[in-house]
C-alpha cells in the first residue's frame, strides 16, 4: 500500500522559500531551532499535503552515524500517518547518504521510536561526532532519552 496515495502527502526536501514556515512549525512543536542554519536544513525532509506544511524531520549527519531531528507534525495532520512517512523517508534518506546508524534524544516518543526499531541506550554511549553536535551538549536536556537504530550494513 502506497502512503502517499493514501495521505495526500508527499516527502522532499525544504524548499527555500518554505524555511521560515519549517522553522515556526518545529517552535510550535516545542523543539529548539536555535542550532539550525540553512546549511543544516538540506538535510530536513517536509511532508506536504496539498499547498499545507503537514511536517518535517532531519537528520545531522556525523559520517556514518546521523541525529535523527525534529520530527514535528502540524497539530492539523497528527494522527494521519505523517509522522510515520516523514520517519520512513528520513531512514531511506540516511541509507542512500551511506549511514549506518541513526541516533536521536526525545523527552516525548520514547514509545513511537520503540515501535520503529530503536534501542534505547545510555547518552554516553553515542559517539564523539553524535555527541559533540549542539543538540546532545547544549540543547537537550540530560532526562532526554537516548536511542539508537542500525539502519545499514
Amino acid at each position: 500500500m502506497d502512503l502517499n496515495g493514501i495521505l495526500g502527502v508527499t516527502v522532499s526536501g525544504v524548499r527555500e522559500e518554505e524555511r521560515p514556515a519549517v522553522m515556526d512549525l518545529i517552535g510550535a512543536c516545542g523543539l529548539h531551532t536555535e542550532d539550525l542554519t540553512d546549511e543544516m536544513l538540506r538535510d530536513f525532509l517536509v511532508a506536504r499535503k496539498g499547498g499545507d506544511l503537514a511536517g518535517v524531520i532531519g537528520l545531522e549527519i556525523c559520517g556514518s552515524d546521523a541525529l535523527l531531528r525534529s520530527l514535528a507534525v502540524s497539530e492539523k495532520y497528527r494522527g494521519q500517518g505523517v509522522g510515520r512517512k516523514l520517519a520512513d523517508s528520513v531512514e531511506k534518506a540516511a541509507r542512500s547518504c551511506g549511514v549506518r546508524t541513526l541516533y536521536l534524544l526525545t523527552l516525548t516518543a520514547e514509545d513511537l521510536f520503540t515501535r520503529r526499531g530503536y534501542e534505547k541506550i545510555d547518552r554516553d554511549r553515542a559517539p564523539e561526532k553524535i555527541l559533540a553536535t549542539a543538540e546532545f551538549s547544549r540543547f537537550c536536556p540530560s532526562s532526554a532519552v537516548c536511542m539508537r537504530k542500525a539502519i545499514g550494513g
